[in-house]
């Protein structure tokens, strides 16, 4: 039975990872995704906020609270990886620049693709991980099918946008998955390690916080950067703590637990934030 569970949770970690790329390519434009280039400044914040001031909060975190190294392990990937493909839904309910956010959230998962493979073995150092192996991992399973969604919808847009409904549907489906298997493999490690919610929850809200602080005095960009810098993205740091750490199952379940907390909380700000708008 345990097999048959283990072989539900790589089809659904699958699906969430690949329905996610396919149904964000299926929505965006080139243009989306050029768009944060063109503002040098915004970019080079964007950049020092998720790709050095998030790592170094993490690793001073990891080395200053005790916690199982599962737990080190996925809050480290957290950290290396931006794009979370829920950004837009936070901004829009928060009323903040839904099209800057879909740039924002390109960007940030372009960066991510080729900064992760380099930065792990270095921020997570004596670990039998290979450089390589994760770089093939994410070009495959996450810029592959990014590219040839966005081809798609470049090329036809009306049946790209039917299409997304599908694509949304078998996201969620394998998300739905995700939970039920690790539940179903992992209740007793879950359980053992209950403690280190609060853990997962300073992390969020130190990467939130510093995504405040680099969006300056615009309010849009602060929204954005909170949205993108706190949510990290669970989809690549699950796939890479799956396939690169599979005998610390708590490397995968960090990420799915921050995405829990990250909406249970950004919900609720966001609304209170659009009624400022």
């Amino acid at each position: 039975m345990d097999k048959i569970i283990e072989i539900a949770f790589a089809v659904s970690m699958l699906g969430f990872v690949v329905g996610s790329m396919i149904t964000l390519g299926l929505g965006l434009t080139v243009s989306q995704i050029i768009a944060p280039y063109k503002k040098l400044k915004s970019l080079l914040l964007v950049l020092l906020a998720n790709f050095v001031l998030v790592p170094l909060f993490a690793f001073y975190l990891v080395q200053w609270v005790p916690m199982p190294e599962g737990v080190r392990i996925g809050i480290i990937l957290l950290s290396l990886g931006g794009g979370a493909p829920f950004i837009p839904l936070i901004v829009a309910v928060a009323k903040g620049d839904v099209g800057g956010s879909v740039g924002l959230m390109a960007l940030l998962l372009i960066v991510t693709i080729i900064f992760m493979p380099l930065a792990v073995p270095f921020l997570l150092p004596g670990t039998l991980v290979s450089s390589l192996d994760i770089a093939k991992s994410l070009v495959t399973i996450m810029l592959v099918p990014l590219v040839i969604a966005l081809c798609f919808n470049a090329y036809l847009p009306k049946i790209a946008f039917r299409l997304q409904a599908y694509t949304r549907k078998i996201t969620g489906l394998s998300v739905l998955g995700l939970i039920i298997s690790i539940l179903f493999l992992y209740t007793e490690v879950i359980v053992s390690n209950v403690d280190v919610l609060a853990v997962i929850s300073v992390f969020f809200l130190g990467a939130a916080v510093i995504g405040d602080f680099m969006g300056g005095r615009s309010r849009s960009a602060r929204i954005s950067l909170v949205a993108g810098t706190g949510l990290r993205n669970p989809p690549v740091a699950i796939l890479v703590a799956s396939q690169s750490f599979s005998t610390e199952p708590m490397a995968a379940i960090v990420p799915l637990l921050l995405a829990i907390i990250a909406v249970l909380i950004l919900l609720p700000w966001a609304k209170i934030v659009s009624t400022y708008a």
